[in-house]
């Protein structure tokens, strides 16, 4: 059964301790990079803004591939065991699945957001564990990672959607903050998101919808 409080309560238990420096520096950098990407996008210049919105794709996709990698990794450790920096780097490695599964996403997200705007919220969490999918193996094809989440999140879309709204509070909280908030909130979130992925892995095994060898494919 899907239990978002244990999944909640097990991100916070890995997070002690442990999350700071290196999670704390990906959500730093994460930041970093976005602002400065932003800055470009708002020149008053056609040709600078076209360039900004190609790199915001280019840079989403790396980074979102990267992070999945390194709190997919972060989870797997002992209780007390801090992560390494160099963990989000490795995840770097696998930037053109990053840039073809960010590129994949928008595209069927936008044609599904034509049909107003529910339809785009439902298919984006459709589609919300492909970069999970792809950090564990980046062997598996963007499309086939897509269509594995599509499976995965069969039954589970208004889980996903109520643990999203579940963090609101914290969201609110950390804008109040001015943002400093934010270096714990959104590792906290990623761990928990880490969680239901586990979940709706195993669910998908244990119901037969998905097989092991779906996701060991071209290792």
């Amino acid at each position: 059964m899907f239990d978002r409080a244990s999944y909640k309560g097990a991100a916070k238990e890995r997070l002690r301790g442990t999350w700071f420096p290196a999670a704390a520096i990906v959500t730093i950098v994460y930041f970093v990079v976005e602002a400065l990407v932003s800055r470009l996008a708002n020149k008053d210049n056609y040709t600078m803004s076209i360039v900004a919105s190609v790199l915001n794709i280019v840079v989403s996709g790396v980074f979102t591939i990267a992070m999945a990698h390194f709190y997919l990794e972060y989870n797997k450790l002992e209780a007390g065991v801090k992560p390494e920096f160099s963990t989000f780097i490795d995840g770097f490695s696998y930037y053109i699945k990053g840039i073809l599964g960010i590129l994949w996403f928008f595209i069927w997200y936008f044609l599904w957001t034509l049909l107003f705007i529910i339809p785009g919220i439902i298919k984006a969490i459709a589609y919300s564990q492909m970069f999970y999918i792809l950090a564990e193996n980046p062997n598996i094809s963007v499309s086939k990672a897509m269509r594995m989440s599509i499976e995965m999140t069969k039954g589970h879309k208004a889980d996903i959607f109520m643990t999203y709204l579940s963090f609101i509070g914290w969201f609110l909280l950390s804008c109040l903050t001015c943002g400093i908030l934010f270096i714990w909130t959104v590792p906290y979130i990623q761990l928990t998101f880490v969680n239901v992925y586990q979940y709706l892995k195993s669910e998908a095994l244990r119901t037969g919808s998905l097989t092991q060898a779906d996701f060991d494919e071209g290792k």
